[in-house]
C-alpha cells in the first residue's frame, strides 16, 4: 500500500509556479477504503510535496491508519537533489515517525521510531550514496513525463529500512490516458522471515496520467496494483483544484 500512495505523487509541472491539490479515493473490490490529499509545487528550483491518508470505512476497523509525508528538495537539470524527507502517523494505534536529511547526496536518518520493527537484510552502508526517497523518485519521473510525456526512469530509493530499485516503462496512449507501468524491487532492508523467492518478485503498478485542467498538470487519474494478500487495489482522482502555497 505505501507505494501505491506515493504513485499517487506522480505530478506533472503546471505550467505556471502554482501549488495544486489533488484528492484520491482508494478502493479495494469496489469498496472506499483510504482518502489520500496530495499538495505539491513541482516548478522552479525547488519542489515540495505533501501527503496525507487515512483509512475510511470497514478498513478503519480492521487497520486503522494516517499518515502525513512530505519532502522537499532541488532540482540538478532533471535529476533531483532531496533535502528533506519526513513521515509520521501511526497504523493500529503504533505512531511511526521517519525523518531523513541529505548531506551531499548522502541520506542521514535523524529520526526512526520505533527503530526496529522486525529483522531485516543488512543495507551496505556505500549503497546509500545517491539514493532518494520514494516522493523524490517520483516527482523526477513526473518532470520526465511533463516535459516528454514519456515515463521511462530508474532511481535507487532508500527510506530508513529497505533499499529499492524503481524503475518505469512506457506503455502508450489508451482511452483513460497515457499508460505508465512501474517495477519496485526490494534489494536490501528485506525482512529476514520473508519467502527469498518471494521477496526477489517485483511489485507491478499501472497508472494512467490525465490532464484535467487545461492548463493545470496532467496526474493520475487512476493507478491500479495487484497485491498478494488484499487482490487489486485502485486509487481514483476525485477532484485536482490550485491550493495555497505553504
Amino acid at each position: 500500500m505505501p507505494l501505491l500512495l506515493a504513485m499517487l505523487l506522480l505530478l506533472a509541472i503546471p505550467a505556471a509556479a502554482t501549488p495544486w491539490r489533488a484528492e484520491y479515493a482508494v478502493t479495494l473490490a469496489g469498496v472506499t477504503v483510504m482518502e489520500a490529499q496530495v499538495t505539491f509545487d513541482l516548478d522552479g528550483p525547488g519542489y515540495w510535496v505533501e501527503s496525507r491518508s487515512r483509512s475510511r470505512g470497514l478498513a478503519s476497523l480492521v487497520a486503522r491508519g494516517a499518515y502525513v509525508t512530505r519532502a522537499s528538495g532541488s532540482w540538478r537539470g532533471d535529476a533531483v537533489a532531496p533535502r528533506r524527507y519526513a513521515t509520521e502517523g501511526q497504523t493500529r494505534g503504533s505512531p511511526r515517525r521517519i525523518v531523513i536529511d541529505y548531506e551531499n547526496a548522502v541520506p542521514r536518518v535523524r529520526v526512526l521510531d520505533p527503530v526496529e520493527d522486525v529483522p531485516r537484510t543488512p543495507i551496505p552502508e556505500d549503497a546509500l550514496p545517491g539514493t532518494v526517497d520514494s516522493l523524490s523518485a517520483l516527482a523526477m519521473l513526473a518532470r520526465q513525463v511533463s516535459r516528454t510525456a514519456r515515463c521511462d526512469a530508474s532511481a535507487r530509493m532508500f527510506d530508513a529500512r529497505r533499499l529499492t530499485l524503481f524503475a518505469a516503462r512506457t506503455v502508450g496512449q489508451e482511452a483513460d490516458g497515457l499508460r505508465c507501468e512501474l517495477e519496485s524491487r526490494h534489494i536490501a532492508g528485506i525482512p529476514t522471515q520473508r519467502d527469498p523467492v518471494q521477496a526477489a518478485q517485483p511489485q507491478i503498478i499501472h497508472t494512467w496520467f490525465v490532464r484535467p485542467h487545461e492548463n493545470g498538470p496532467a496526474i493520475p487519474g487512476r493507478v491500479e496494483i495487484a497485491t498478494r494478500w488484499w487482490g487489486r487495489v485502485e486509487a481514483h482522482l476525485i477532484r485536482l483544484e490550485p491550493a495555497r502555497a505553504t
